[in-house]
């Protein structure tokens, strides 16, 4: 925590490890204020203890554990669902039993089977192998595991080569593509114009989607498990050379001056047009074989909404009542249907729309996160 002081450090020391295990010889810690204080070095001098503060990359100081953290810290702001960071905890512990299970890239094996000396059984394990032929009943225990290391540094082996051609394929489309801009929106220094030259070409278009890089969070809240990233929103106009306009939405959550610099914007990844070459040629009606399309109805080709179903036109808002004794909180969404004026209160059984419900739910999901990042407008 951020207002944990040296003292009461020392004292959780004292309780947790110094009780279990006794004076330790050497002490590895981050480069934490709290850590690195006179009290806490006055503590450890006084158990006789030797104090070493850890690096990132770093071996010789145990830099592997720093390096592991960053890794912890990045998977649990993905996962993390609740934007005042009231959830964390949970995920960083599963998560952390994850990693733990995982082959190391130095030892090749887990850091769970180096500490036990065996490897935990994960529910897909247990669930894919057979109890009767399964091949961890093989008499010979070294063999076995000789032949599943064996298959296992095969199958890393050939993921590290896709990854590695693919690493150097979007390297190279990502170097091409951004020395062609650089180039382009950079201005002619000599102040003579080229007529045989194209006419430098802006770094974002009007129109086109960007995220937008906000530093400061809410008071509360770490910066660590926040999300800097926000949106997308869209590029509206260019107001100068390194600054852009961009086109907020007619929501409350927005409170944020809409000119920003281009060190701040990032472009979405849009994904490619969907392929229109038709890959078989055309088949005729009469060379066409289907057994089953005498089976169907006459009104099997219709496309249409069963019988007492209403189609969904926008989800407007959400609501969670309180729940009672007998009855528990569900979850209900204003819904305005097609064909009617007064949209309707309807929990998630109710409804048949997938991709709005989820388009809905991704943008509150955005809203929140925004909400609990400290924009300038707000000093």
């Amino acid at each position: 925590m951020s207002d944990t002081t040296a003292h009461v450090v020392a004292q959780a020391f004292e309780e947790c490890v110094y009780r279990t295990f006794g004076a330790p010889s050497l002490i590895r810690h981050d480069r934490d204020p709290r850590l690195m204080s006179e009290v806490f070095q006055a503590f450890a001098e006084m158990m006789q203890s030797r104090s070493c503060a850890t690096r990132s990359y770093r071996p010789q100081a145990n830099g592997q554990q720093e390096r592991s953290v960053k890794t912890v810290k990045q998977s649990v702001r993905v996962y993390g669902e609740d934007p005042l960071q009231q959830d964390w905890d949970e995920i960083a512990e599963k998560l952390i039993f994850a990693i733990n299970n995982s082959q190391d890239g130095t030892r090749k094996e887990t850091p769970f089977y180096l500490v036990h000396g065996w490897d935990a059984q994960s529910m897909l394990k247990a669930m894919s192998s057979s109890r009767k032929r399964g091949s961890g009943r093989q008499s010979d225990a070294l063999a076995w595991r000789r032949e599943v290391n064996r298959q296992q540094e095969i199958a890393l082996s050939m993921s590290k080569e896709h990854q590695a051609t693919e690493k150097a394929r979007r390297a190279k489309e990502h170097n091409e593509t951004l020395g062609r801009q650089v180039k382009e929106s950079l201005p002619i220094p000599t102040g003579e114009v080229d007529p045989n030259e194209t006419p430098p070409r802006s770094l974002f278009e009007p129109g086109s989607r960007v995220w937008l890089y906000i530093e400061r969070v809410k008071p509360g809240l770490t910066k660590k498990l926040a999300h800097r990233w926000h949106g997308p929103f869209r590029i509206k106009k260019k107001v100068e050379e390194f600054a852009y306009e961009l086109e907020l939405p007619n929501r409350s959550g927005y409170r944020f001056y809409p000119v920003v610099h281009v060190s701040r914007l990032k472009a979405v990844s849009e994904f490619g047009d969907r392929p229109k070459v038709r890959l078989a040629p055309e088949v005729d009606e009469e060379s066409r074989v289907d057994f089953d399309e005498e089976l169907l109805l006459e009104d099997s080709w219709e496309p249409g909404h069963p019988s007492g179903e209403y189609e969904v036109e926008t989800i407007l808002d959400d609501r969670t009542p309180l729940s009672t004794r007998t009855n528990r909180a569900v979850r209900e969404f204003k819904v305005k249907w097609v064909g009617y004026e007064e949209p309707t209160w309807e929990p998630a059984a109710n409804l048949s729309c997938g991709g709005l419900l989820y388009d809905y739910l991704r943008q509150k999901r955005s809203d929140r996160r925004l909400q609990m990042a400290q924009t300038a407008d707000e000093e």
